[in-house]
């Protein structure tokens, strides 16, 4: 799993889409306007119908900087996490709740956070036998747009962690780096931290009784979470959200393979026809106007190697006959 982070340094940090359709779900139930914050953002509209994709980090901080807008209220990252119920953000939830301790539950989001945000660093920073701190910051965003992420964020932590045991389990301390706000009882409230919250620290922290990390996770099933575990360490980095790229390989492969058909594409994508169609459609695109450009790319190279009679051209790149090929070669050589 050491690649999910070498792919973030080298793309940007991302953060998977679960959390953006979280984000408008929630702001949608306290009034906002979810489409019109997604266009706002710049989410892909086919991005919003998956969950196994990451999108870069600037757009869900922009979504944050929207619904804050939207809401018209400095406390709608404590509003969006009342929405929050466990299993929201999937794997990585799961993970979490079927942990055999508190303690193992927050060792388990801080080795699988990845899942969720490459942008957002947990961390246990320190541990003895009364107290146990832990941070959290994010690396990239506007300074409001993290300050908001980064309340959502220790919110539902805690919120988790009463969640999993079912007990009343309260930080003792909660720290942001950011400047006090005006206002803060809501946000305070939401946390329960029993020393309350400081505010212009040096980095975002929590601090629980190491006590309370003992405690058992009473509806964990050890068995599930072995299974969890194996499967999380197999899965590669989540793939990002311009998908185009990928596509366009694959309908590369599949012209070489003299296999280009829509369902053969969608089926190596792994996706169906319809959802294929209308990510194309999400584009501003169209499979006949696709596979036009690939067979336009590929005729472009043979032209250029010298590989290919234009009859075993024609057959590989699905046309009936020559004449179709060189009909569509003069079409391109018009259009420039």
């Amino acid at each position: 799993m050491a690649d999910a982070h070498t792919a973030s340094e080298t793309h940007g940090e991302q953060d998977s889409i679960v959390l953006s359709k979280f984000l408008l779900t929630a702001a949608g139930s306290d009034g906002a306007d979810p489409d019109r914050i997604a266009r706002e953002a710049g989410l892909p509209g086919w991005a919003l119908t998956e969950d196994e994709v990451m999108i870069p980090a600037r757009v869900t901080m922009r979504v944050w900087e929207l619904v804050e807008r939207a809401l018209g209220t400095p406390d709608s990252p404590v509003s969006i996490a009342g929405w929050y119920d466990l299993g929201a953000l999937g794997l990585f939830d799961y993970l979490f709740a079927n942990a055999r301790t508190l303690g193992e539950a927050f060792e388990s989001s801080t080795r699988y956070l990845h899942f969720v945000t490459t942008n957002g660093r947990l961390a246990t920073v320190s541990e003895d036998e009364q107290e146990t701190t832990f941070s959290f910051h994010y690396r990239e965003g506007e300074p409001r747009q993290m300050e908001l992420a980064e309340q959502f964020a220790m919110a539902v932590l805690c919120s988790r962690a009463r969640g999993v045991t079912g007990e009343p389990v309260h930080p003792l301390h909660v720290g942001f780096a950011q400047s006090a706000p005006r206002h803060h009882a809501t946000l305070a409230e939401a946390l329960g931290a029993e020393r309350g919250i400081d505010f212009g620290q040096a980095r975002g922290s929590v601090t629980f009784r190491t006590a309370d990390l003992c405690r058992p996770i009473p509806a964990a099933d050890p068995r599930l979470a072995a299974i969890l575990r194996r499967y999380a360490e197999l899965l590669p980095p989540p793939p990002g959200a311009d998908w185009r790229e990928k596509f366009e390989r694959e309908l590369d492969a599949c012209l070489a393979e003299g296999t280009a058909a829509l369902d053969h594409v969608a089926q190596r994508l792994v996706t169906s026809r319809r959802t294929l169609q209308r990510r194309l459609a999400d584009a501003g695109t169209t499979w006949r106007a696709e596979l036009d450009a690939a067979r336009r790319r590929r005729a472009d190279r043979a032209r250029r190697t010298g590989g290919h009679a234009t009859s075993a051209l024609a057959g590989q790149l699905g046309y009936s006959d020559p004449r179709s090929l060189r009909r569509a070669m003069r079409r391109w050589t018009a259009e420039g």
